[in-house]
């Protein structure tokens, strides 16, 4: 987006219909049952080869692919031919698995296909903790990154880079420093993410009340971002990602970013297909009967960009388009240098602050989250509850 203000009007230059990333979802299915997973509550299904192909097709500049979706991609039984495909055309492939598909066979093949990134999604480095969120095993995940941490090394390969993508809950906010700590046990150089736990509208709407006490309030989402930037172990982290000078999809997609811009990389050069093969404008929009942009395949690209540019538009007007309310990009894309500024100050008097600092000893000595509920999820009331799974899965062997 490029924009010329004046004191009177803000003149829009119209943007290309650029699509260099796309994030293709391979499946819903999973074997772990996170209760805040929208997956667990959408139909099971992997996309068709031919839907992924004809994505591929309708995308002639694409230049990197993110193979993930509300599933575990690891299990579609043509991951590795759809991956294949897309980089026998230079597209580069990045994804983001619960890592309990690693093994020996499925680590090879990995490396043979030059993946960039893989990123482990985890919310604790507590085994019990894990697996009350997660329904599976720690130590499984564990040995996977391992072998594929060897198997790298002994090829003397500089990919994929391995990172830990995670979601923070109310009881998991002083998990970090254990996290990070696996991090380094495990040699890991993928960088870290943090994303709190969604507050979009189509993800609180299937929360169960158990898991939305789970949330965090607007100041303790402010504390984590303060945290993160200011975090002397994870600026080194993210330093030393930086020399791979290997890049995920997302690293590519949100290298220009910049709040207060009143843009989106999604809106400028991204897109989602979810495993029907219909788009939505990114990842975190789910509800595609009401903001769907198309069909891939049966739309042309031309008819889903241009609704993507209506969303892209609107927001460069400095208002929120109604699929992206709750999105922290949004909100973060649409704040005024005052309010940045603002922000900025009451974040670091917060991360001081004895008040802060109080509440921090205090979840310290009561780390627990509540009892699990069935496979190992958080609770999710009783078994006529609405809002649970609508899949009992069984837990990684």
């Amino acid at each position: 987006m490029r924009s010329t203000r004046s004191a009177r009007a803000i003149v829009y230059r119209p943007a290309m219909h650029s699509l260099t990333h796309v994030q293709i979802e391979p499946t819903t299915r999973c074997n772990f049952t996170c209760s805040f997973c929208c997956g667990r509550y959408m139909e099971q299904q992997d996309i068709s080869v031919a839907q992924f192909q004809a994505v591929l097709q309708a995308a002639p500049d694409l230049a990197h692919i993110e193979l993930q979706g509300e599933g575990e991609s690891l299990m579609h039984p043509h991951f590795f031919e759809m991956a294949q495909a897309a980089r026998a055309r230079g597209i580069k492939v990045s994804l983001i698995s619960n890592g309990s598909y690693l093994n020996p066979q499925s680590v090879t093949q990995l490396l043979d296909l030059g993946i960039e990134k893989i990123s482990i999604s985890l919310e604790s480095a507590e085994s019990e903790t894990f697996r009350r969120i997660r329904g599976g095993k720690l130590e499984k995940v564990v040995r996977g990154v391992t072998e594929l941490m060897t198997q790298r090394r002994a090829r003397g390969a500089s990919k994929p880079v391995v990172a830990f993508s995670i979601t923070v809950l109310k009881e998991t906010q002083e998990h970090l420093e254990g996290i990070l700590r696996l991090y380094q046990e495990l040699g890991l150089d993928g960088g870290i993410t943090l994303q709190p736990l969604q507050t979009m509208p189509t993800y609180v709407q299937n929360y169960p009340e158990t898991l939305r006490q789970q949330l965090l309030s607007d100041e303790e989402v402010n504390d984590l971002w303060v945290q993160f930037y200011a975090h002397r172990g994870i600026r080194k982290i993210q330093r030393d990602k930086q020399r791979t000078g290997v890049q995920g999809f997302f690293d590519e997609l949100m290298g220009g970013f910049h709040a207060g811009k009143r843009s989106c990389p999604w809106l400028e050069q991204g897109l989602y297909v979810n495993n029907q093969g219909q788009a939505s404008a990114c990842c975190m929009i789910k509800d595609t009967q009401t903001y769907g942009l198309g069909r891939v395949g049966t739309d042309s690209m031309e008819q889903i960009l241009n609704k993507r540019e209506q969303l892209r538009t609107e927001l460069a007007q400095g208002q929120i388009p109604k699929p992206c309310e709750g999105c922290e990009l949004a909100r973060f894309a649409t704040m005024t240098r005052g309010q940045l500024l603002l922000f900025g100050m009451r974040g670091m008097w917060r991360r001081m602050s004895p008040k802060r600092l109080w509440r921090q000893l205090r979840r310290r000595g009561n780390k627990t989250l509540p009892p699990s509920g069935p496979q190992g999820r958080l609770p999710t009331g009783t078994p006529e509850d609405a809002q649970r799974p609508r899949v009992s899965l069984p837990l990684a062997q």
